[in-house]
């Protein structure tokens, strides 16, 4: 299973970030950040994770579940929308838009299974 810090420092490095250019975007400090990433800060603040979630456009849900802020059932029967206009369409329209995103999920889950596991 990876480790927050590992996960971070996949992405930054995936975006062809340097730690310093996260700390310019961010405010993070690169020794920070150094620290994050190698481990050495058990649980990164929620602020520093909503900072990272957007610059490397990943979920801040799964971080926030990565750290340990948040298990499966702190957001199981949570109402959420999973894209915009979705209460208005018809559930015909909506069980057509979901296989369609566990059919590409599931390709992209395959091409890379080593970066994803169960949180």
């Amino acid at each position: 299973m990876n480790s927050i810090g590992t996960y971070l420092k996949k992405q930054r490095v995936k975006l062809s970030l340097s730690l310093n250019a996260v700390c310019e975007q961010t405010g993070i400090t690169a020794t920070r950040l150094n620290r994050i990433e190698r481990n050495q800060v058990n649980e990164p603040s929620p602020e520093v994770l909503k900072k990272l979630a957007s610059l490397y456009q990943v979920d801040l849900i799964y971080l926030y579940k990565l750290a340990g802020y948040l298990e499966n059932t702190d957001i199981s029967g949570q109402k959420q929308q999973p894209f915009n206009n979705y209460e208005i369409l018809s559930d015909e329209e909506r069980n057509f838009i979901q296989q369609s995103i566990d059919f590409l999920a599931k390709k992209h889950f395959v091409a890379n299974k080593e970066e994803y596991h169960e949180v």
